[in-house]
């Protein structure tokens, strides 16, 4: 009963520091670091295609090339290496808390099985995926910002104009004045 009352504690806890992460951007440093996790592995896997290599030297070469995950890296070597292979791969997925990370743990968990060679097209797609929502966000974070010039320009011609429109009218209105004094 206490270890469900921790979990959920902690669940909520780690929600909320989530968001926060959104808003300062540290989520955004662990979706890089999946990022660069996914190409090291292609390397890896193009590179030793002749030798393969164990997981374990996978998970060692990702934990000294990543920067946020580092932590999350070494403690799922850990794992795999008491034995713990599926447990490994759900703290993975737990701890990055991202489709990004449930995706990377699941190509993570067949590496072990077969080739690292063989999973090049899986690697390559969740690369892609990546790529085309973080050239979307950008986009998108693009879109915005020209929207806002465009409202501040618009903003600004318009407040010309009335300007404009009043020094005439009340220049007229002055001069009829002038006429009637």
């Amino acid at each position: 009963m206490d270890n469900r009352f921790f979990n959920s504690l902690r669940n909520k806890l780690y929600g909320k520091l989530i968001s926060f992460g959104k808003q300062i951007g540290l989520v955004e440093d662990s979706e890089k670091d999946l990022y660069q996790a996914a190409i090291l592995l292609k390397n890896l896997a193009i590179v030793r295609k002749d030798y393969p290599v164990s997981l374990d030297y996978i998970l060692e070469e990702l934990a000294k090339d990543s920067g946020t995950l580092k932590p999350v890296f070494q403690k799922t070597l850990s794992i795999y290496r008491g034995g713990r292979y599926d447990e490994a791969f759900k703290f993975f997925a737990d701890s990055v808390r991202s489709r990004y990370g449930k995706n990377l743990a699941m190509i993570l968990s067949k590496m072990d099985k077969i080739n690292p060679y063989e999973i090049v097209t899986q690697i390559d797609v969740y690369i892609g995926i990546i790529r085309e929502v973080r050239t979307t966000e950008a986009m998108r974070q693009a879109e915005r910002r020209s929207l806002v010039i465009t409202a501040f320009a618009t903003a600004s011609v318009f407040t010309l104009m009335i300007n404009f429109c009043v020094v005439v009218v009340f220049l007229d209105t002055l001069n009829n004045l002038q006429f009637y004094l």
